[in-house]
């Protein structure tokens, strides 16, 4: 039965890539929202300038929500790439366990190996 060697090895690449594609679009989105909760705080503070009462009041509360939105993104992309990078983790442990555990087999193996190629010999020329 041979070692899972490969699967570790796609693990780790693949939480790599996995995790680099959220994170850029996490950065993206929460860029995205910071911008437009700038653009509503620029202009709550124009109207409230302008001395109207009812829109800065509104562009205040959208402004607001876009800055908890943008910020719950960012929460949000901080707990998704933690369990990558614990995922990551995982995957390099398992991968580190399964060569050294692959190192002990072919050292213990060693002194078998004239063992077997005797028998191998032996079924070859029984074959003839």
């Amino acid at each position: 039965m041979p070692l899972p060697l490969w699967d570790p090895l796609r693990d780790i690449a693949d939480t790599a890539v996995r995790g680099a594609g959220i994170r850029a679009t996490v950065a993206i989105a929460t860029a995205f929202l910071v911008l437009v909760a700038t653009v509503f705080l620029v202009s709550a503070g124009f109207v409230v300038l302008m001395r109207e009462v009812g829109v800065p009041v509104a562009a205040l509360t959208f402004a607001a929500l876009f800055a908890m939105l943008a910020l719950a993104t960012h929460l949000f992309g901080r707990a998704i790439c933690a369990r990558q990078t614990a995922r990551s983790i995982a995957a390099r442990n398992r991968a580190g366990t399964d060569i050294a555990l692959a190192a002990m087999f072919s050292r213990s193996a060693r002194p078998l190996l004239p063992l077997a190629a005797f028998l191998a010999a032996f079924v070859l020329a029984r074959r003839s």
